[in-house]
């Protein structure tokens, strides 16, 4: 199944101009933090020279998660480099803004990483910070069958990117969590009318009772408010 154009590269057209027109495109439109990131990469293999795969990855509070990839092949090599503990994400990415190997046969930093991305076919990366500190990470990792293929040129055009990438990625998970939000606290108000209703209080004591359960069963609100819907109109609940 072939993948849909992006709409930012255009025959003749220049990187800068192409990257302008991306980034008024995600602008505009209104996506998920994965389909983000998948525009993303795929703008990224149409502008980097040499770049054949690449994967976005975060960590937080410990969790690891591939959140896009180009292929099977790109996502494998990123939960890789977390098996082996080894390659730019785990090691570097954390501290500097772009590492670069120009030469998977012959890298001392990863040698157990470096050997099995060769063995896939690849003989260069470059890895892009998004973000970083103590509890959460964002990287961008391309890599391409050609050794020495990111060059100046294509770090300039990867950090770019990244860029794009780190303010996108932010902006989409404070939307998603802005609209979890709203889907929390309209649950909670279905909750709180059943409350209201049927014992005769004020939405003021309807909360308190609510938050009260909440307490005893050291179950976090939504959850609470979520099984009283699902105890009474077991058909019609949504969430």
């Amino acid at each position: 199944m072939s993948q849909p154009s992006t709409g930012v590269h255009l025959p003749g057209s220049s990187p800068a101009s192409s990257l302008a027109e991306f980034a008024r495109t995600l602008r505009d439109t209104r996506r998920s933090m994965p389909e983000t990131m998948s525009e993303i990469l795929r703008t990224a293999i149409q502008l980097i020279p040499g770049a054949t795969v690449g994967c976005v990855t975060t960590v937080s509070k410990g969790v690891r998660t591939v959140v896009a990839t180009t292929d099977p092949l790109a996502e494998k090599l990123c939960r890789l480099q977390y098996e082996l503990d080894e390659g730019p994400i785990p090691t570097e990415v954390r501290h500097f803004d772009v590492v670069v190997s120009h030469d998977l046969t012959a890298e001392p930093r990863w040698p157990e990483f470096a050997v099995l991305a060769v063995k896939e076919g690849f003989k260069s990366l470059a890895a892009f910070q998004l973000f970083s500190n103590v509890d959460d990470l964002g990287a961008l990792i391309f890599y391409s069958d050609e050794p020495g293929a990111f060059d100046a040129d294509a770090v300039e055009i990867g950090e770019a990117l990244a860029a794009h990438a780190a303010i996108a990625m932010l902006s989409a998970r404070d939307n998603e969590q802005f609209r979890a939000g709203l889907a929390s606290r309209d649950l909670i108000g279905q909750a709180k009318g059943m409350i209201m209703e049927r014992y005769d209080l004020d939405a003021v004591q309807a909360f308190e009772l609510l938050a009260k359960l909440s307490q005893q069963q050291n179950q976090p609100l939504r959850t609470v408010a979520q099984d009283l819907i699902d105890t009474d109109h077991p058909t019609k609940s949504t969430f």
